[in-house]
């Protein structure tokens, strides 16, 4: 079985994706893997025993995610301007776990933590203006994504994140 060409960064000029290697056969994999790798950097990252600062956390959790990224660009690319019934098929079954995956991220406590704490201490930290924006975009992220809602509120927003996510994938 040949290797899913979302596996490694492309080689190509800007990283271009290699079509030529791309079908939609790579897709399904591509996306679980990406999952599954993302969920290991976040782990690490959480249990990450020295205390939050940019480059452990906020860094770590930018730098995270990155097969998921490329196979993410390339199939909601495709799919919204050359798509077909696989295509779709392939996004109805996805968007929901991609959205559970996203609320792992956004709504773990720990990880929320860290990012909290560095923010925190954003001021003493003596950030460049770029850091300082990423910091903000992620903290705000988290917040605006429920991570200071209660247990049940949680529970609540992944079951209505779970069938929104669904209802979008759905022709009229």
């Amino acid at each position: 079985m040949a290797e899913n060409p979302f596996s490694h960064p492309s080689t190509l000029p800007y990283q271009m994706p290699p079509f030529d290697r791309v079908g939609n056969a790579d897709y399904r994999p591509g996306f679980e893997a990406g999952m599954r790798q993302q969920r290991e950097e976040v782990r690490q990252i959480v249990e990450n025993p020295a205390p939050a600062d940019f480059q452990n956390t906020v860094v770590a959790l930018e730098r995270s995610g990155l097969m998921l990224n490329r196979v993410s660009s390339v199939f909601f690319n495709l799919n919204a301007s050359n798509t077909d019934p696989e295509m779709e098929t392939i996004d109805s079954e996805i968007a929901p776990k991609l959205q559970a995956h996203e609320d792992a991220i956004y709504l773990d406590p720990a990880l929320f933590a860290r990012v909290d704490a560095v923010y925190q201490r954003r001021a003493a930290l003596g950030l460049d203006s770029e850091s300082l924006q990423l910091l903000n975009r992620y903290y705000i992220e988290f917040v605006r994504a429920g991570a200071r809602l209660g247990t049940a509120d949680k529970a609540r927003l992944r079951d209505i994140n779970g069938e929104l996510s669904s209802l979008t994938t759905h022709s009229a």
